[in-house]
């Protein structure tokens, strides 16, 4: 290999996921454009590069280096360049000056052998001193674990995943099985695991690479929505995997069944595998279900007389299932209340909550996600929370669920109420359940008709389906509602009908049937057309695309909106996107360990806690401290330290499953091909029912065609409804 000494000028491009930088180096002789994987390379810094020259069709002559060795500075001067190019966090050039005025050309030494000495420095206090120490620490490990995954492909964002994951033994824990990988680190699968293990020699028989491969399919199975694999379909989505036989695979999974993550049960002749916590949950549900269903409750007044009174006061009448809902909501203790739009529910709720209210018992109200609840709280004003904030829910560093409660910690209070239930998962479900005391009321309600959780689980639809528990479908849609398009045709969708597309202010249909076309229009829309119809911001407008990839998929989508809307600015990379002040974006993943403060000119709180769903804008990127902080619902601050943004997504546009829990006031929805599985009519419903004011379908209406004709639900493999069937009376 050849060597090559000089200074970085100019970094042209970078790929954060895998590391890939292209950038402009100048050498004793000249300058040249170099290319490879590392760490990072800051510009006006002295590197050492090992590797070859290359000619690239297009580009010419370039060098691509296999190694990077950082030839540390020897002047004062080029000292202050170096701590404050961002290669130790929270140094900025202010604070690399007073260090070298203090330690002179010994800085370097002192802060590698003895860093203590940096409390010696004014603004350097014990707790950013702390900052400094774990982040030098850091980086010499992550700097020996990138050059052992240098030759397996693996970016600087898995790296410092599995630093993270694995602390200073995780070159001994890849090493002993590298299929761990798979397991254990986000955004590593099985064939890239399998990869690695092959190149470090792992037999392609071996046990482990069986074993592996089973528990990636299970994986992907319970992504799927599913709670358990028959054996026999968890064995064919396997040897899609890998070469193997049955009866290899099946002696693997009895062995599977060792590992106390790992359940089989028998169910007649066939044999389910599960994840022990999802047949735990499962067991748990139809138990407790089993209890609660036995609750039963005198009614203490004449609840008529008192909904006559609520009907006077607010100068309405409750429909025949309205009044049904809120006495079987006293009577029992646990309702299902379901209905689409328009029918009621949140009256009905608001008649509930009173009637409980008047009978002095104390109210919970909960819902899946922060947009959720916020709605929630709005429509009843009443104090609303996530389900997860309710419970005291988080996550540990291996993303597995820990709970702030004990068993036998009740929530306290005497009816829970919880909106958005099509929403809630198998493992939710059973969290949800484990918090209520004896005695305590629940009250499920959902859209039927919506889309399922993204989670494992068909809880809804089970409970629904078992007929064990008291139901009450609101089926009434109101006069006050009838004039609003985006309801009849929701409801006319929902029955598989044709929608009425008047182009009026509501509902609007743009025909187009060339997919770039419909991205031309889109982003007019959004920019101009409808901020100036309706009188609203660009940001009051939500594109949501059923399918992520595709020319009018989500991600190509927030790209393009991207760079009519936001087209410059202070910016960092995340993986394949840029982020930029000023950017739509979406929080993709309950976190409850994220900081956030608020204030207002009446107001202040600090807390922990954001959730999946959640959309802000970016206000600031600070690159002496690396963080980015994102401002929620216009007065919530949270500070994200640069690894955690890869939680961040853009959020001009978002799947519509992403969008559950959610309103906002002007949809736009793209209408193309797609796979037949992602073109349903639930997931049209689901769309159409996000919108207050106004929804623009953009494209061709034989796939909205499509969509309603196609009422195919996928099927999910879930015991709880035949669970619930066996053990409720």
């Amino acid at each position: 290999m050849i060597e090559i000494n000089g200074v970085v000028e100019k970094i042209i491009y970078r790929n954060e996921d895998n590391g890939y930088t292209v950038a402009l180096f100048n050498s004793e002789d000249e300058s040249l454009t170099v290319v490879g994987n590392c760490i990072e390379l800051k510009t006006s810094m002295e590197y050492e590069l090992k590797g070859d020259f290359i000619h690239h069709n297009k580009y010419g002559e370039q060098f691509q280096f296999k190694e990077v060795i950082e030839i540390l500075p020897q002047s004062e001067k080029g000292i202050i360049k170096y701590l404050s190019s961002g290669i130790i966090p929270y140094i900025g050039e202010k604070t690399a000056e007073k260090i070298v005025d203090s330690f002179k050309e010994d800085t370097l030494k002192i802060i590698e052998e003895n860093p203590e000495r940096l409390l010696e420095i004014e603004g350097i206090g014990p707790q950013k001193f702390e900052k400094i120490k774990a982040a030098l620490s850091e980086n010499k490990e992550l700097r020996e674990i990138m050059i052992f995954l240098n030759g397996y492909d693996l970016g600087t964002n898995l790296a410092i995943k599995i630093y993270k994951q694995y602390d200073a033994m995780a070159i001994d824990v890849i090493k002993e099985n590298p299929y761990r990988l798979a397991e254990d680190i986000k955004g590593i699968g099985f064939k890239k695991a399998d990869s690695i293990a092959r190149a470090m020699g792992f037999d392609e028989n071996s046990k482990e690479r069986r074993r592996a491969a089973l528990k990636y399919s299970l994986s992907m199975a319970a992504g799927e929505g599913h709670s358990f694999l028959p054996e026999e379909v968890l064995i064919k989505r396997t040897l899609k995997l890998i070469n193997s036989t049955e009866r290899e695979l099946k002696e693997e999974i009895t062995q599977l069944a060792l590992d106390d993550r790992f359940i089989l049960e028998r169910d007649e002749e066939q044999i389910n595998c599960y994840y022990a916590p999802y047949l735990r949950a499962e067991n748990y549900i139809a138990g407790k279900i089993r209890e609660i269903v036995d609750y039963k409750f005198a009614v203490p007044f004449d609840i008529g007389e008192a909904l006559s009174k609520i009907e006077a006061k607010q100068n309405f009448k409750f429909a025949r299932n309205q009044v049904e809902a809120v006495i079987e909501a006293v009577k029992n203790g646990i309702l299902i209340i379901t209905g689409g739009p328009g029918t009621g529910k949140t009256t009905t709720l608001k008649a509930i909550i009173e009637i409980f209210e008047l009978m002095e018992k104390k109210v919970f109200l909960a819902a899946p996600t922060g947009r959720a609840a916020k709605r929630m709280k709005e429509a009843t004003s009443r104090e609303a929370s996530t389900i997860h904030k309710l419970l005291d829910i988080g996550f540990s560093n291996d993303e597995s669920i820990n709970y702030g409660y004990e068993e036998d910690n009740f929530i306290d209070c005497d009816v829970l109420i919880v909106d958005e239930v099509s929403m809630v998962d198998l493992m939710l479900m059973s969290t949800l359940l484990r918090s209520l005391k004896a005695g305590t009321r629940l009250i499920l309600v959902g859209d039927k008709d919506q889309l399922p959780s993204v989670g494992a689980g068909n809880v809804l639809a089970d409970l629904i389906e078992s007929e064990k528990i008291q139901v009450v479908n609101l089926n009434e849609v109101f006069r006050q509602s009838e004039k609003s398009m985006i309801i009849e045709n929701a409801h006319l969708i929902n029955r598989g009908l044709p929608p009425k597309i008047t182009n009026n202010r509501e509902f609007f249909l743009i025909n187009e049937s060339d997919e770039r076309k419909t991205l031309e229009t889109i982003t007019e829309l959004v920019k101009d057309r409808l901020p100036n119809y309706y009188g609203i911001s660009s940001g009051e407008i939500q594109v949501l695309s059923p399918m992520r990839k595709g020319i009018v998929g989500v991600n190509n989508l927030n790209r393009t909106l991207q760079r009519v809307l936001n087209a410059r600015g202070k910016e960092i990379v995340s993986g394949e996107d840029v982020l930029r002040v000023g950017d739509k974006v979406m929080q993709t993943k309950n976190n409850y360990n994220l900081e956030y403060s608020i204030e207002s000119d009446f107001y202040a709180e600090d807390g922990k806690g954001v959730f999946n769903g959640d959309i802000g804008y970016i206000s600031e990127i600070d690159e002496d401290d690396k963080t980015v902080t994102v401002l929620y619902d216009e007065i919530k601050k949270v500070k994200y330290e640069y690894a955690d943004i890869d939680d961040l997504a853009l959020a001009y546009a978002s799947t519509i499953h992403k969008s559950q829990g959610s309103e906002f006031p002007v949809v736009i929805i793209p209408l193309h091909y797609g796979p037949y599985i992602l073109l349903t009519r639930n997931l049209i419903y689901t769309a159409i029912t996000r919108a207050k004011l106004a929804v623009v379908l953009v494209g061709e209406y034989k796939y909205l065609e499509v969509m309603i004709k196609n009422n195919r639900i996928s099927k999910r493999y879930s015991n709880l409804r035949k669970k619930l069937v066996e053990n409720v009376k």
